[in-house]
């Protein structure tokens, strides 16, 4: 990809939700809406409370409070159906759930619930006006094999009714009687014998579980677990490259690798890439990632039906990771855990990684 040093995308080009986006030769590339379904193994009500000024350890009075129905893989369902892919979010959750979750039965058509007897967790998040988000969450509970597997059946069955191209595992597992988190083998082959690309975004531990299994396509990790999965600490732009390629080496055929406000690398077959949003005021951090993940996997341009050769799959990546990008940069922006609109996001420029840049998060 050493064609490319340095390329600043319009946000017009990227979010057409129905459009194709110009190359940057002026060719268009052809581009379709996905179709995807998520799993959100141990999903979450998250109540967001909203301080002008967070003081640790004293009495704070919170000016407005919120709850939304999320986990990653809902927030990811939800705004890829924003930009108009069809999508559908798998969620296990109790019979005391399913009546009483907040906003669930305005989205009976985004969310198939699966019954189980674990309760769906809580986590608190603290939002400050000066920027600073604060979150506690729940630790995921225990879930019986028999449950587990019923709520793969359930997604497997949604992956063969929608005839779904992607198939999204993201956020906390649970645990299975044995103490450890949830085999998520069988499904995960059951997926890929059927053509689906499998996307799994998890914490550091269950990446380095499952960066080796064969069965991964894409991956979206932050620095910290890259870092797990590296062994060491990352502090260049560089040595996330270096990761990523590990990860890639492993047989991870995308990495998306998120580095906060220094914004993504973007590692895949046709080389590596990274972009980055103008620095925005952060209002909250909570459910960037998501943002960012949904923008890659929009209209993702993949065989079959996608672009062929090699400068439209370039042409093709290089909008996929800006779009990534510049949804990462907007969510930031909000104070929900999820986008309720895709207008108002940044130009971003994508070009070739400085394999010297410090990260500014040290």
């Amino acid at each position: 990809m050493s064609s490319l040093t340095h390329r600043t995308i319009r946000a017009g080009a990227v979010y057409r939700a129905h459009g194709a986006p110009q190359s940057g030769h002026g060719r268009r590339v052809r581009q379709r809406l996905q179709t995807v379904v998520t799993l959100t193994p141990s999903p979450v009500v998250d109540r967001v409370y909203f301080f002008e000024d967070l003081v640790p350890g004293a009495v704070n009075r919170a000016f407005a409070v919120e709850e939304y129905l999320g986990g990653n893989g809902i927030n990811v369902a939800r705004t890829l159906r924003l930009a108009g892919n069809t999508t559908t979010a798998v969620v296990p959750a109790s019979q005391a759930d399913s009546s009483s979750l907040p906003l669930l039965q305005g989205e009976g058509d985004l969310v198939r619930t699966v019954p189980v007897s674990t309760p769906v967790r809580v986590n608190t998040v603290l939002v400050s006006s000066g920027g600073s988000t604060t979150n506690a969450n729940q630790k995921p509970g225990h879930l019986p094999e028999s449950e587990w597997r019923s709520v793969c059946e359930a997604t497997l069955d949604q992956l063969h009714t929608t005839d779904a191209d992607w198939l999204v595992v993201a956020g906390a597992l649970p645990r299975a009687s044995n103490g450890h988190p949830v085999d998520l083998r069988w499904l995960l082959h059951q997926a890929r014998e059927l053509g689906i690309k499998v996307c799994l975004d998890v914490n550091g531990p269950d990446l380095c579980r499952w960066a080796n299994s064969k069965l991964v396509d894409l991956v979206k990790p932050n620095v910290p677990e890259l870092e797990q999965f590296a062994g060491q600490p990352l502090r260049t732009v560089g040595d996330v490259v270096q990761a990523a390629r590990s990860l890639a080496d492993a047989g991870i055929g995308t990495v998306l690798a998120s580095m906060g406000g220094d914004g993504l690398i973007g590692l895949g077959p046709d080389g590596v890439l990274w972009a980055r949003a103008p620095q925005t005021a952060v209002v909250n951090t909570t459910g960037a990632g998501d943002a960012a993940l949904s923008g890659f996997l929009s209209e993702t341009c993949l065989e079959p039906g996608g672009p062929t050769g090699a400068h439209n799959r370039r042409a093709a990546f290089t909008e996929a990771l800006a779009r990534s990008a510049a949804w990462g940069a907007l969510a930031v922006g909000r104070s929900t855990t999820a986008l309720g609109s895709l207008e108002g996001a940044p130009d971003v420029t994508v070009q070739e990684p400085d394999p010297t840049f410090r990260l500014s998060n040290l």
